[in-house]
């Protein structure tokens, strides 16, 4: 789940009232009851009861958006009113998307969005037990060229452990995992990775078929070569030993775990 862009409404700020009014209304011609549209309004319940008694007359264009505003309410079956936002400019009026810049889902947006989420389901419900590092684990992927966080996407507050096993995650997002951002921003190009996911580090992954290479203190590559699976830090006073899986996407990374675990068990 990404956080998605929120659908607004942009209307003149004198037309606010009869907005509520024809929501008051519809919503309750549904069934829907006075308490629920109390909240949904931010109006008290006298009042919500005085709009869906009235009889004024409604412009069919504040008519229109109160019943696109209505029939979501219903889908979701949820009283949420994050839809409406009046504007005082009196020549821009209508029906928008409102997000950050990188969140617009644009085709290489998606395709990372696609490409982690079917990662997180390579490995739900898989037992990482003996890999599961102190801090949270993530998986980060980039745009091509990435040269900042928000070109990064990441499991906001990373992936849910249970019991030794992946199970769950919160949404998608750009920008949020800040330490594996800046490690692929600073390593990938060099590295040929686009894809990057922190680990437990044992002396087990160092045997491995995976080829390891080493970073310093500092997160800086010790070794001139370029052709690694593996990143290992060491740790230092404040900073948990840690192991770090690169690859092409998170699909690849997810790969090289799994047989990293069934290797580590042997």
């Amino acid at each position: 789940m990404i956080n998605m862009p929120v659908e607004v409404f942009l209307i003149r700020g004198e037309q606010t009232i009869h907005l509520k009014k024809a929501i008051a209304r519809i919503l309750y011609s549904k069934k829907i009851e006075q308490s629920k549209i109390s909240i949904l309004l931010n109006l008290s319940q006298p009042m919500v009861s005085n709009y869906c008694s009235s009889n004024e007359k409604i412009s069919d264009n504040i008519m229109k958006i109160a019943q696109e505003i209505t029939e979501k309410v219903i889908d979701k079956q949820s009283i949420n009113f994050q839809t409406c936002v009046t504007f005082l400019d009196k020549n821009i009026e209508g029906n928008f998307l409102i997000a950050d810049k990188n969140e617009i889902l644009t085709d290489e947006n998606s395709r990372i969005i696609d490409n982690l989420k079917e990662a997180f389901y390579k490995l739900k419900e898989k037992d990482i037990s003996s890999l599961i590092p102190e801090v949270k684990i993530n998986i980060a992927m980039s745009k091509k060229n990435a040269k900042k966080s928000d070109d990064v996407a990441s499991f906001l507050n990373g992936l849910i452990i249970t019991e030794g096993k992946i199970t769950e995650y919160n949404s998608i997002r750009f920008g949020k995992s800040r330490h594996l951002s800046s490690l692929l921003i600073k390593l990938g190009k060099s590295l040929n990775a686009n894809a990057i996911m922190n680990i437990a580090y044992t002396k087990e992954i160092e045997k491995t078929k995976f080829k390891t290479g080493f970073l310093t203190k500092d997160f800086k590559l010790k070794d001139s070569n370029k052709n690694f699976d593996i990143l290992i830090h060491k740790g230092d006073f404040g900073i948990e030993p840690c192991a770090y899986i690169i690859g092409k996407d998170a699909i690849e990374v997810t790969d090289k775990l799994l047989k990293i675990v069934e290797e580590v068990k042997k």
